[in-house]
């Protein structure tokens, strides 16, 4: 597979998995589980909009970015995004396994979703030395 066309494949799985990791937190309303924040006030705060914007939307336009740019500077502005969001993957997994009750469905989603973002990370590493 052709390395842009790679890159933006794993842009795309990094996304659907946190779109699928917030449907799996919503599971717990078909078995009536109360899944509201502690602190849920009923408004969405702009940093968690803000947030879910960079998350969300930020890893499918990265995935569009890649089939289209290819100059250095968005390459290592690519290898720079892909670093924090394993960092972040790292942290989320590591609270999913030691501060949040266990939950087979989102371990397995997050495991996954940092085996990509490694790929991801490492493609990136080797074509920009390229």
């Amino acid at each position: 597979m052709d390395t842009k066309m790679k890159t933006a494949f794993y842009w795309l799985l990094l996304g659907t998995c946190f779109l699928t990791h917030t449907l799996l937190h919503m599971y717990g309303l078909f078995y009536d589980v109360d899944i509201r924040l502690p602190d849920a006030t009923g408004e969405i705060s702009l940093g968690v909009q803000a947030f879910n914007t960079v998350i969300f939307t930020g890893t499918f336009l990265m995935a569009l970015l890649s089939i289209n740019l290819s100059g250095k500077c968005f390459r290592w502005f690519s290898l720079v995004w892909s670093a924090l969001f394993l960092l972040l993957n790292i942290f989320h997994l590591g609270a999913t396994l030691f501060m949040e009750k266990f939950d087979l469905s989102q371990l397995s989603l997050l495991t996954f979703a940092l085996a990509i973002n490694v790929l991801l990370t490492g493609d990136l590493w080797e074509r920009l030395k390229k």
